[in-house]
């Protein structure tokens, strides 16, 4: 399946689950002018879980104090995500608090991380671009 998310606010929500607080993708997502806020999970992704068979494409877009009891408090990549001129700010986790990927498949254009806890990226040093 695919998802076209145009100008959103997913915000406060909450999964039980594998993760994905606030969104959860397994097929196609283009997220572009939206705010990711205040999501949880118990395990991956707080904002975003991008599972092995999705690819996200997020364009000019918000990630902010979501949290993920496991990896990646904003987003957590096993699949493809692409983020462009997105902010990624003040989100935690158990590691790779704005983004933890299992893959080389994270791509960065134009794209902020800052504030995150414990760290902006995970594993250290292997998403070009993003700076912990």
């Amino acid at each position: 399946a695919s998802a076209n998310v145009l100008d959103a606010v997913i915000e406060e929500n909450t999964t039980t689950g594998v993760g994905g607080g606030g969104i959860i993708n397994s097929g196609t997502l283009r997220l572009a002018g939206s705010r990711v806020y205040s999501n949880s999970a118990p395990i991956n992704g707080g904002g975003l879980n991008t599972q092995a068979s999705g690819i996200s494409q997020i364009t000019q877009s918000s990630f902010s104090r979501n949290v993920s009891g496991s990896l990646g408090g904003a987003i957590s990549n096993l699949g493809s995500t692409s983020l462009t001129q997105t902010v990624v700010r003040q989100n935690s986790g158990y590691r790779g608090g704005g983004i933890a990927t299992a893959n080389s498949n994270v791509t960065l254009h134009a794209s902020v991380f800052s504030g995150n806890t414990p760290d902006n990226c995970n594993p250290l040093n292997t998403i070009p671009g993003c700076v912990n």
